[in-house]
């Protein structure tokens, strides 16, 4: 797995329970269980013992334990083999590998206040059925 620019700075492990919000500045590693809101500014690596009860923020994030709750990267997220997560996802780019499991949503892209949605096709042939 690959650390942040500033390395895998903070490292919870397995056997450790934290409750509460947990912030960052760095990357951090997470083979224990957090219940609560994480926050880290750059690369977030959830071992396979690791489990996080609530919504992670961070730039990048590697998951191969569990998570219940909401993931929201500014880069990419990637969901190894092992991995359980059920919540929704936004990210810029999301891996999946065989055997990962994913109960949620994903949004692919950040809207920006102000940018409006464009109507695609496939809105208007839903719409068209709708009224059918």
């Amino acid at each position: 797995m690959r650390e942040g620019r500033g390395g895998l700075t903070n490292i919870l492990t397995a056997g450790t329970y934290l409750k509460g919000n947990l912030k960052a500045d760095g990357g951090v590693r997470i083979d224990g269980m957090v219940e609560g809101e994480i926050t880290v500014s750059d690369t977030l690596v959830l071992g396979k013992t690791g489990v996080v009860k609530g919504t992670i923020r961070t730039k990048d994030a590697l998951i191969g334990g569990k998570v219940i709750g909401h993931i929201k990267s500014k880069g990419k997220v990637e969901l190894k083999t092992g991995s359980v997560i059920n919540g929704d996802i936004i990210c810029k780019r999301l891996t999946i590998e065989e055997g990962a499991t994913f109960d949620g949503f994903c949004k692919m892209s950040e809207e920006k206040p102000g940018m409006e949605r464009k109507e695609t096709p496939a809105a208007k042939t839903q719409e068209a059925i709708k009224s059918v």
